[in-house]
């Protein structure tokens, strides 16, 4: 099971931010979970929320503010909203990427940035299943992960129509039932968030292939 720490090691740094990212890798996580939207004029760039305010000094949509207006934020220690690019010339070869794509219709961008880093290693997950569709008709090859909270007949037909590896589902979701259908369906499950150790026992032992976590080397170290 590969352990992703979400949005970087979000439990003890800025969530999203290349300090977060850093302190990933110093903690043994295997992958490493990041939020993409697009700047206004069209940058990829690692944040959760559209409106900027929870996790920086600013105010405003993300998708409305350009690439030197984000940048000129705080995300946290004098962090700031870093950018696809900047992530993968951290991670690429290093750590694999967890993509979360959170907006509609910028999967063409997303991947153009993916692609041009030969060594990365990554897969793309959304809750939303036309972006994923939008992502199976670009690339024949990319990993991709429905992200749900529960296995819905609709996912299910959605991951199997996608050609997804696995379904990505919150820990209240993944049950040995959930496993017998995703195995069924040739599909594997991945975990979102699980930062209790027991919680992160029970998830292994169910045979998931991925798991979520904002406190890496607590999980990291559990599970060894």
């Amino acid at each position: 099971m590969l352990i992703y720490a979400h949005r970087g090691s979000s439990g003890t740094e800025p969530e999203n931010t290349i300090r977060a990212f850093r302190q990933a890798i110093a903690d043994g996580a295997g992958g490493v979970e990041l939020d993409v939207h697009l700047s206004s004029d069209g940058v990829p760039v690692v944040i959760h929320d559209r409106d900027v305010s929870r996790t920086t000094n600013g105010k405003g949509n993300i998708d409305e503010l350009n690439l030197g207006k984000i940048k000129g934020l705080d995300a946290g220690n004098g962090e700031r909203v870093p950018t696809l690019t900047e992530v993968l010339h951290l991670l690429a070869g290093k750590r694999k990427l967890y993509v979360e794509v959170k907006q509609a219709n910028i999967v063409p961008t997303v991947l153009d940035v993916l692609e041009s880093y030969p060594k990365a290693e990554w897969l793309i997950g959304s809750f939303d299943l036309d972006t994923l569709r939008q992502a199976r008709s670009m690339s024949a090859t990319a990993e991709l992960w429905p992200i749900a909270v529960t296995l819905t007949d609709e996912i299910l037909a959605a991951a199997t129509e996608v050609r997804a590896s696995a379904v990505s589902l919150h820990s209240i979701g993944a049950t040995a039932d959930v496993v017998e259908r995703l195995t069924a369906a040739h599909l594997g499950l991945a975990v979102w968030t699980v930062n209790d150790v027991a919680e992160a026992q029970r998830v292994r032992d169910l045979g998931a292939v991925g798991l979520c976590t904002d406190v890496p080397a607590t999980i990291v170290k559990a599970l060894a």
